[in-house]
């Protein structure tokens, strides 16, 4: 069950990506599934110390993020996914799980905006095409697959 919660993290991922590209928004529930994923992870676990390392990681990740928000720069969504995130990434790709994010978040900004002038209609009945928004949730879900999985 532990080896099959990164699975299902990505997954996650994945869907709030899709969610947020389509609508705008990252529901709550679908926030919340990471720190279910944890918690069973938690009690399965047999040596919980590097998970207690992960879960004030992850504790001051959201505190940050808070800061983020409330100055808008970040929206809260966003915040909780990328806590839920932290919770996954071994702590040995951590740090370059943030490099990978914050690359393809420059990047994919960068082409997000472009295929928006191209295609994109205030018509759009995605989100991303018909409004001027860069999605958090593409370079995090980028970014967590990549430190869960690859690095």
């Amino acid at each position: 069950m532990i080896e099959y919660a990164s699975v299902a993290m990505a997954a996650v991922l994945i869907a709030a990506m899709v969610i947020e590209l389509r609508t705008g928004r990252i529901p709550n529930w679908l926030t919340l599934v990471p720190l279910a994923l944890f918690a069973v992870v938690f009690v399965l676990a047999e040596d919980r110390t590097g998970l207690l390392i992960q879960l004030a990681l992850a504790a001051g990740v959201f505190a940050v993020g808070l800061g983020l928000f409330a100055t808008g720069a970040i929206g809260a969504g966003a915040v909780k996914l990328i806590a839920g995130l932290v919770l996954f990434v071994p702590l040995g790709s951590a740090f370059y799980t943030l490099l990978i994010f914050l690359a393809v978040f420059f990047v994919s900004a960068f082409l997000f905006v472009q295929i928006r002038k191209l295609l994109g209609s205030e018509q759009s009945s995605w989100h991303v095409m018909a409004n001027a928004v860069i999605p958090l949730s593409f370079p995090i879900c980028v970014a967590g697959i990549f430190g869960m999985f690859v690095l």
